[in-house]
């Protein structure tokens, strides 16, 4: 019984292997472009540090299968970032069509989640088109036109080569996220916003294409993702590949909450509504002043 497990099943969930979730069969649109170092500056909490080159990732992408019971499609937006030495990707926005998807990334990793209207991804000899619509609004749209076959090394503009658990050749690609959640009293956090390191293992399937690649992003008031400017696509590709998201680790703390606190309210979308609606009330109370 879920509410209350059998001391058996504690028991099967202490012996089991760390869980770690599997896509198998991904397709996937992915764009790298380039886009304007002052936002990547703002955009940034500490201690996460812009890189030489700004850029930026985007994908859209349909899941058929995992093993962790979901189908769904995904979209979402990362910068490039550093945190020491190591280069990763800041995750900025990540609509998903499936509730237990949303739940699990967030509620585990920290990945910024949120439910989707629609999540579209269409592909055919002579154009591949990914769409992700919000609230009403197309916020993200990635449309590929395929001219050559894609190479391994061409996932290197996202991430970098590495070998699973099984010896086989794969790409890694490492996820920065801030996991937190407000306090039960409105004042504040739980307990200190952490920083997540999150590696994602990506093995592409034979027929991978490549080509010339657009990207639109567009903000509403809950999704502002036209924050991140578009400038030129560097690398664009569509494919199928097989993932293996692996555990993810704590590797800092927000010890200065007063810096953090103005990069925590784009994961809802409470803030757009209330500041809205404080906005409005001050507005009326300075008609009616004298």
């Amino acid at each position: 019984m879920l509410f209350a497990l059998s001391h058996s099943e504690l028991g099967l969930l202490r012996r089991a292997a760390p869980f770690v979730s599997e896509f198998t069969g991904a397709e996937m649109l992915m764009a790298v472009f380039r886009t304007d170092a002052g936002a990547i500056a703002r955009i940034l909490p500490r201690p996460l540090r812009p890189t030489p080159q700004p850029l930026a990732f985007a994908f859209v992408a349909r899941y058929p299968q995992t093993n962790f019971g979901s189908v769904y499609h995904e979209g979402a937006l990362f910068v490039q970032a550093r945190l020491g030495r190591e280069v990763g990707l800041y995750c900025l926005a990540m609509p998903v069509t499936e509730e237990m998807a949303m739940v699990y990334g967030r509620e585990r990793y920290g990945y910024p989640k949120k439910m989707a209207d629609s999540i579209s991804l269409e592909a055919t000899r002579s154009q591949v088109v990914g769409r992700v619509v919000r609230k009403g609004a197309e916020i993200l749209r990635i449309e590929l036109e395929p001219n050559a076959m894609a190479e391994a090394a061409d996932s290197s503009f996202f991430a970098h080569e590495a070998v699973d658990p099984d010896g086989r050749l794969c790409w890694e690609a490492v996820a920065f996220l801030f996991k937190f959640f407000p306090s039960p009293s409105g004042k504040l956090f739980d307990y200190l916003p952490r920083l997540v390191r999150h590696p994602t293992l990506f093995r592409p399937r034979a027929g991978l294409r490549k080509g010339v690649g657009r990207v639109v992003l567009t903000s509403t008031a809950c999704d502002p993702l036209g924050e991140v400017p578009v400038g030129p696509v560097i690398g664009c590709m569509h494919g199928i590949w097989d993932n293996t998201m692996l555990p993810g680790r704590v590797v800092g703390r927000v010890w200065t909450v007063w810096r953090f606190l103005p990069h925590a309210f784009f994961r809802t979308d409470f803030a757009p509504y209330y500041l809205a609606s404080i906005g409005n009330r001050e507005s009326s109370d300075a008609g009616l002043a004298p």
